[in-house]
């Protein structure tokens, strides 16, 4: 009985120590930071470049969001004609 008990008590510390790990992982993720290089030398690759946000208007004719200085959709009134 004592040891079903130890083994019992055993899954459940090992079951909480893979939840936190899993949990500073996500964090981590999360926050962006890489994991520190390993001390043989091994960099962390380079991150590719964030794309840039940019803001939409409402179409006047159709209402749809379209980004400032699209190209036009084809209808005859598009206000995004040049």
């Amino acid at each position: 009985m004592l040891a079903k008990l130890v083994v019992l008590v055993g899954l459940v510390v090992l079951v909480w120590k893979a939840y936190q790990w899993g949990a500073l992982a996500q964090r981590r993720k999360m926050a962006g930071g890489a994991p520190a290089p390993r001390a043989s030398g091994g960099a962390a690759a380079p991150r590719a470049p964030e794309p840039a946000a940019e803001d939409l208007h409402a179409c006047a004719i159709c209402g749809a969001y379209v980004a400032r200085g699209s190209t036009p959709c084809g209808k005859p009134e598009c206000p995004q004609r040049r």
